[in-house]
């Protein structure tokens, strides 16, 4: 990622407007499964910040690792292009492994991104970079909207 790309991704994700009586559940875990260390740990540090309990994984490979060892995540965001394992192949073995019902939305900046999100039945997809108000609101509406169906 270019030096000028990583500074407007942390402008973006830091200069956010805060959402008021944005409010959520601490035990809202979200998986992020994106191989730039930069953009996860901002992501990550923006979500926590929102009170979500949140995990990183590098790779396609580590983020099937978490789901087979560690408790489900109310909602995955997924970078399409990483290494050893993609995020087309990640979401395809994870739906093998009947992993159906967790929402992903995929973050791209690819331009065929949001045809791929509706090939592969994606939640949602945002485009890179991501405004850090678009990303809330993403995780919001489909973090919680998971939560309050597994709670009935």
């Amino acid at each position: 990622m270019s030096t000028a790309h990583q500074r407007k991704v942390r402008l973006s994700l830091l200069n956010y407007e805060t959402h008021k009586g944005f409010m959520t559940n601490p035990n809202t875990t979200i998986l992020i499964v994106e191989d730039d260390a930069d953009i996860a740990e901002l992501m990550q540090l923006l979500l926590e910040r929102e009170g979500y309990s949140v995990r990183v994984a590098s790779d396609g490979l580590e983020a099937l690792q978490q789901l087979r060892t560690e408790v489900e995540p109310d909602l995955i965001l997924l970078d399409l292009m990483m290494p050893r394992m993609d995020g087309e192949q990640f979401l395809k073995r994870m739906r093998a492994d009947h992993h159906t019902h967790i929402p992903v939305v995929i973050l791209s900046g690819h331009v065929s991104a949001q045809a791929k999100a509706r090939e592969l039945h994606a939640a949602c997809c945002l485009m890179k970079p991501v405004e850090s108000n678009d990303l809330l609101q993403t995780v919001k509406q489909f973090a919680l909207a998971h939560w309050h169906k597994d709670a009935f």
